[in-house]
């Protein structure tokens, strides 16, 4: 192929053309500096006009576009080689540009340069980048593809122009299978029915909630699943183009995290009932409905049921936690088998439960309470181990004087308590009667506190006389309670109080202190008897420093030690059999004697008592009141008592009150007796003066 001619006319029009027709921006400088030929173009870059450029140097102009010509010129002037021109320009619209090209040197026939020539291009152009944006260019593709989030860029139209790896694997297509196709592919109704509708309101009114701020929404894979996203949807403007740029994240894992979570902080972990605080929320929400089931009855009845499992730790100190998980398991499933199936139920506590079901009637309340007791006292099979709860239920029933459901459970914690009060492992339903003793048990508790401070306690004494002959061979040491403006207060009503409460500790520490202070008295005066009891409660024997305490109290008088005798009830003894057998051991060795007391009322074990280091048993007060009348009573009292010889135990009977019940319990071989027939409990001048004036009498024969 021939080359271009090179006559001097063909090169002056080829030239002339190239610098009046040229759309790119070109100036010729000549070997002075000054501007020989501007196009329009180059003019334009600089705000002005080809004419008011020529003739003119481009260093005289303040212009980022001119100083940069001027050191490409430069260059080629000094090394005779083409330079390159790169620079940044804003035009007086505002537009901005990126300008590139370079400063060519014009050889002349005898080799000189008698000129250059400048050649610029704006390489901003935004048909350009959109192009070079929607095609992927492999680095945009590296940036889009290492993106966590999946990214989505569509048209005006919808249609998808790019999209990265994320979010393929997120729907489930193939890159392939999505160019080209609509956004809404993407979508479940109804935002694949709406989108269409949306882009054009947006694109008429230039307002969309969804641009710029983000929100949730649910996507749809190829599978048709449906799965929730967070959208965040930004738009960009290339030339003429509209390009929305949506970036989408699974939300999943993290909703499922939430759920968990909210499900979690109003239902409990182990048995998946209610929390009480979901469960007052409900039950608030019902009763304000007036009926579980939202229908239109104006009179509801309701009835509340608190649970509470007795001795459950028991349970766990025997066979471990995993059983009474397991057992607390079964009984939330039995509540639910027993109750109606409109019934809200909750986890109070670890072993504590309450329930709302709706009821007919009290009838019926009481009925489900007894089948419920029933129910749930069953032995239960739990991980391979077979248990039986001990279960008290206090129940109250909705009246109108209930105006919210604390009020109800309330109303059921009160009857609970009377339950365990009595006990336990029964049912109870509330009387109003119930409100006024808990407000008696709670007055007694703040002034029992104070009680010892105030002087309000005194003990007096009871004498226990042998059998045979009825003389006085020890006392026991009964607690009195005589309050400034109460009154005199039962024993049998403080004393539950005080264990309560607690407040039995130092109050039994009191008790230990002045009985020996008192018996410190008596035998100064000569008329000590041979032991005085006292009782001991169960929290201060298994406390484990009691031995050190008495060591304490009579570190002075060692020798009173001998004259010193404590009772503890059976269920005291045995609640912890490890520790009360330690804790006896180290009594009788410093010569204190023990006395299990009330024997018959609790385990009444032979199991029980022979492994118990103790040297009496006193027989409960109920076999003996009725006693020789009562055959099968006078049959336990005799067993009792050649149980307890055949042990090699002293037997005392409490609660005689008639010489009928002194000769019945002396045939017996009963060895002493305490009651009213042989003095109510006294002051503790009037007990001496019993001893001195038995011991006297005794002398004088």
């Amino acid at each position: 192929m021939a080359g271009l001619p090179r006559g001097t006319e063909f090169l002056a029009s080829l030239a002339a053309s190239l610098l009046d027709h040229s759309a790119f921006p070109l100036v010729y400088v000549g070997a002075d500096g000054s501007c020989y030929h501007v196009a329009p173009g180059f003019a334009a870059l600089l705000d002005a006009t080809p004419k008011a450029l020529i003739g003119r140097h481009l260093s005289e102009f303040d212009h980022p576009v001119a100083r940069s010509v001027a050191v490409a010129l430069a260059g080629v002037a000094a090394t005779g080689v083409a330079a390159p021109v790169d620079c940044v320009a804003t035009r007086g619209d505002g537009r901005r540009l990126m300008l590139t090209g370079c400063v060519i040197p014009h050889q002349g026939p005898d080799g000189g340069a008698p000129g250059f020539l400048g050649v610029l291009h704006d390489i901003a152009d935004e048909e350009r980048i959109a192009d070079f944006v929607m095609r992927r260019d492999p680095f945009v593709a590296t940036l889009l593809d290492a993106a966590v989030d999946g990214i989505v860029i569509t048209d005006r139209r919808g249609a998808i122009r790019s999209i990265n790896r994320a979010c393929c694997q997120q729907f489930g297509y193939e890159e392939a299978e999505l160019l080209g196709q609509n956004v809404t592919a993407l979508m479940p109704p109804p935002f694949s029915r709406d989108h269409d509708r949306f882009i054009q309101t947006y694109l008429q009114t230039d307002r969309a909630k969804i641009i710029g701020i983000g929100r949730e929404s649910l996507g749809r894979r190829k599978d048709g699943t449906v799965f929730p996203i967070h959208l965040s949807v930004g738009q960009a403007r290339l030339g003429e183009e509209i390009t929305f740029v949506a970036m989408i994240r699974d939300i999943s894992d993290r909703l499922a995290a939430e759920q968990r979570a909210s499900y979690l902080a109003r239902h409990d972990a182990l048995t998946g009932v209610l929390t009480r605080t979901a469960f007052l929320e409900e039950c608030e929400a019902v009763l304000a409905r007036g009926s579980v089931d939202g229908g239109g009855d104006t009179t509801p009845c309701f009835a509340l049921y608190s649970l509470d499992v007795d001795q459950f730790s028991d349970i766990n100190e025997a066979f471990g936690f995993h059983v009474g998980d397991a057992a607390l398991k079964a009984l939330v499933s039995r509540v639910i088998e027993v109750l109606p199936k409109e019934t809200y139920i909750c986890r109070i506590a670890a072993d504590e439960f309450a329930a709302l079901s709706r009821v007919d009637d009290l009838d019926q309340a009481r009925t489900l309470a007894d089948v419920l007791h029933d129910r749930l006292t069953a032995s239960i099979y739990a991980d391979r181990h077979w248990v039986r709860l001990r279960v008290s239920i206090g129940a109250a029933v909705f009246d109108p004087s209930v105006q919210r459901v604390e009020e109800l459970n309330a109303k059921a914690k009160l009857a609970l308590q009377s339950v365990q009060h009595n006990g336990g492992n029964a049912v109870c339903f509330y009387t109003p009667e119930m409100a006024a003793a808990a407000t008696r048990r709670m007055l007694l508790t703040m002034h029992l506190a104070h009680a010892i401070e105030r002087n309000e306690l005194h003990l007096v004494y009871q004498p226990i006389v042998e059998a045979k002959t009825g003389e006085v061979t020890s006392a026991e040491a009964l607690l009195r309670w005589t309050h400034h403006t109460l009154g005199a207060i039962s024993p049998g009503e403080f004393i539950p109080v005080a264990e309560e409460s607690g407040l039995i500790v130092p109050i039994t520490d009191w008790v230990l202190a002045t009985v020996v202070r008192q018996m410190a008295e008596w035998d100064s005066r000569g008329v000590l008897p041979k032991r005085v009891f006292l009782n001991i409660s169960g929290q201060q024997f298994l406390r484990g420093n009691l031995t050190h305490r008495l060591v304490e109290l009579l570190e002075d008088q060692p020798h009173l030690r001998g004259h010193l005798g404590l009772e503890i009830t059976e269920q005291a003894a045995v609640r912890d059999l490890k520790v009360a057998v330690r804790t006896l051991s180290d009594l009788a060795d410093i010569g204190v004697q023990v006395a299990i007391d009330d024997f018959g009322s609790g385990y009444s074990s032979l199991s029980y008592v022979q492994q118990l280091p103790v040297a009496k048993l006193k027989i409960d007060r109920a076999f003996i009141v009725d006693v020789p009348e009562n055959s099968r009573n006078a049959a336990l009292v005799r067993a009792a008592v050649g149980m307890a010889h055949g042990l090699g135990l002293v037997t005392v009977a409490e609660g005689v009150e008639t010489v009928e019940q002194q000769e019945f319990l002396a045939s017996t071989g009963c060895d002493q007796l305490q009651g009213y027939l042989f003095g109510r409990p006294m002051m503790p001048d009037a007990l001496a003066e019993m001893v001195r004036e038995q011991r006297a009498a005794k002398a004088a024969r």
